[in-house]
């Protein structure tokens, strides 16, 4: 995709605009969004840095910052989504300012919108993430952190559900949901932690709440199958260390963890196939580097090394000589230091694969290293 190209809106209108039935198929990848102006009031608002309405786009690896919407009804500083079937996934949606929903505003008659692996984080305005008169709305693999007010609000809209997500350190509420009698919010393998306070809901809303971590919930009507009220023991960028409790605690019946585990609460699994080599005294290294495995050839298991200089967001990937990909290893926020993790020679759903060369590449930001490995059954 494009990479490192900026849209800038200049402060004067909306960075992005799409609108008036778009082509399926449309396709937003790689930008940076930035100094969007929305304008208007309710019912005619305005996204800040994109602005979606009666159309189907995907949204993908953007980063979406420095937006700002005016008005006291406007919304949407980032994204605002006013449309069927919108797909926003992997962005980075920080630094927007609007009276309501600077993050992402997802209203007026909205219906299937996704969210999926994103990072909602120093947004300023109520509610980082605005779901209002929608249906069907789904929040999952997302971090929402760091918000100046309250992280989430599902108001009006029915089906509204946060599937593993991680939703912390926010200045007001959590999660809160307010309905008509009729609407139903589920929250599933999710942290809820270290906001002020964790929830608010509405006697007009119904919640149900499973496998997830809900700081002060423990004698709420909605504190269902497999919930914990516990600290979730935070590693740095709300990432799970070692000991957390939220580690395998998931649903059993979803689908595993990338290292083969029970799934983890939250927005990140702790990955348990991966060891840190050395102690607190080893010398931290000098550059990235994806090391040769051993042993190779191997059967049935060999490890992988790399190291880091410092934490980043890290993917380690098995693929086959033709380029597809067979498992994922690694994925997520590692600290600096060496590593190692093992591979067993099964696929992603731990099924042994046949004998022959197959690559393993470390990705680390714009740096990716591969290596050749040889499976002999």
């Amino acid at each position: 995709y494009i990479s490192q190209t900026v849209i800038d809106g200049n402060a004067d209108s909306t960075t992005v605009s799409i609108q008036n039935f778009e082509p399926a198929g449309t396709e937003l990848t790689g930008f940076s969004i930035t100094n969007g102006l929305g304008t208007g009031d309710w019912p005619n608002v305005r996204g800040g840095g994109i602005h979606i309405r009666t159309s189907s786009p995907s949204i993908r690896y953007c980063y979406i910052y420095n937006n700002e919407t005016v008005g006291s009804s406007n919304r949407g500083a980032g994204i605002y989504a006013s449309s069927q079937y919108s797909y926003i996934s992997n962005c980075r949606i920080y630094n927007n300012t609007s009276f309501v929903g600077p993050g992402i505003a997802i209203g007026n008659g909205a219906f299937g919108t996704i969210v999926d692996s994103c990072w909602i984080a120093n947004n300023f305005g109520l509610d980082a993430i605005l779901i209002a008169y929608s249906q069907f709305v789904t929040i999952s693999n997302t971090f929402i952190v760091d918000n100046d007010s309250r992280a989430l609000r599902s108001f009006t809209s029915n089906a509204t559900k946060l599937i593993h997500c991680t939703i912390a350190g926010n200045g007001a509420e959590g999660v809160a949901a307010y309905g008509n009698g009729a609407d139903t919010t589920y929250i599933i393998n999710s942290i809820i932690y270290g906001n002020n306070p964790s929830f608010d809901f509405g006697n007009d809303t119904l919640v149900v709440a499973q496998y997830s971590l809900i700081e002060g919930a423990d004698t709420s009507y909605f504190f269902g199958t497999g919930c914990l009220d516990a600290d979730p023991l935070f590693a740095p960028n709300y990432q799970l260390s070692e000991n957390s409790p939220a580690i395998d605690a998931g649903d059993p019946t979803m689908p595993l963890d990338p290292d083969g585990t029970v799934a983890d609460m939250g927005a990140a699994y702790y990955n348990q196939n991966v060891t840190a080599i050395g102690d607190d005294d080893s010398a931290i290294p000098t550059k990235i580097t994806l090391f040769a495995n051993y042993p190779n050839p191997f059967n049935p298991e060999t490890t992988i090394g790399f190291q880091l200089p410092a934490a980043g967001d890290v993917t380690l990937e098995i693929y086959t000589i033709t380029g597809q990909l067979v498992k994922t290893l690694v994925g997520g926020l590692q600290p600096a230091g060496k590593f190692t993790v093992k591979w067993n020679g099964t696929n992603q759903f731990g099924k042994p694969v046949s004998s022959g060369v197959y690559l393993y590449r470390l990705a680390v930001g714009n740096v990716v290293q591969t290596r050749k490995m040889i499976l002999l059954r």
